[in-house]
């Protein structure tokens, strides 16, 4: 496949509001499945970032996930009281939570990839 459509397809499936939905269907089911599913979706995408080298894809995605996800729950909080939901934090408060966390496991699977992979190029040389 050609290499700007595999970015393309990357940063539109990054603006999918993983963080809001994780969130909305907390609040509306009350099960933490939801965030299972955000972590699979950011994992498939960090593994895709990885394998293809587009490392940058991986942070800009982060930035447009946090933004779509940032606007559906500003939508939300309009309609809807989830301030009493996401005690301690509120529903901006954790979506900020969520998204640093990921980046940062995100950022640290790169890591470790880059590592292994230096290791294994240093013990065939």
């Amino acid at each position: 496949m050609n290499k700007k459509l595999i970015k393309f397809l990357m940063l539109m499936a990054y603006c999918i509001p993983y963080g809001y939905l994780a969130m909305n269907g907390d609040a509306t089911s009350g099960t933490m499945i939801f965030y299972g599913s955000m972590i699979a979706g950011f994992g498939t995408l960090c593994r895709t970032a990885i394998r293809t080298h587009n490392t940058i894809i991986l942070v800009i995605g982060n930035i447009l996930s946090f933004i779509s996800s940032y606007f559906f729950i500003l939508r939300k909080l309009q309609s809807e009281v989830w301030s009493w939901y996401f005690k301690p934090f509120t529903p901006v408060g954790l979506l900020v939570l969520i998204t640093i966390v990921s980046f940062i496991i995100q950022i640290e699977s790169i890591i470790i990839v880059k590592a292994r992979k230096t290791s294994t190029n240093s013990d065939n040389a």
